[in-house]
């Protein structure tokens, strides 16, 4: 969660491409970014709903979306994902 206090160029990019994919996955919500936290939010029937993802949760969040999007055995190691088997090792 170090990103949300840098003032690094490289990671104001980064925190744009967290809150596009974020905007993605919540496209009914607000994305802010606070000193240590990210507060999803929006305004339903006149009540305002809010979310954080801070360090608390933040694993949490993490684990959800690797299983989401199958990317737990991705990092583990490489050699496990071959969508072409042979033939796509043939055509490099």
């Amino acid at each position: 969660m170090t990103i949300m206090r840098s003032n690094d160029i490289a990671m104001k990019k980064n925190k744009t491409c967290i809150k596009l994919v974020l905007l993605l996955l919540f496209p009914e919500y607000r994305v802010d970014f606070l000193p240590t936290s990210i507060m999803i939010s929006r305004t339903l029937d006149n009540k305002k709903e809010n979310h954080l993802i801070d360090v608390n949760n933040f694993n949490i969040f993490k684990q959800i979306l690797c299983e989401m999007f199958c990317l737990n055995n991705l990092s583990s190691s490489q050699d496990k994902y071959n969508p072409g088997g042979p033939q796509a090792k043939a055509l490099v």
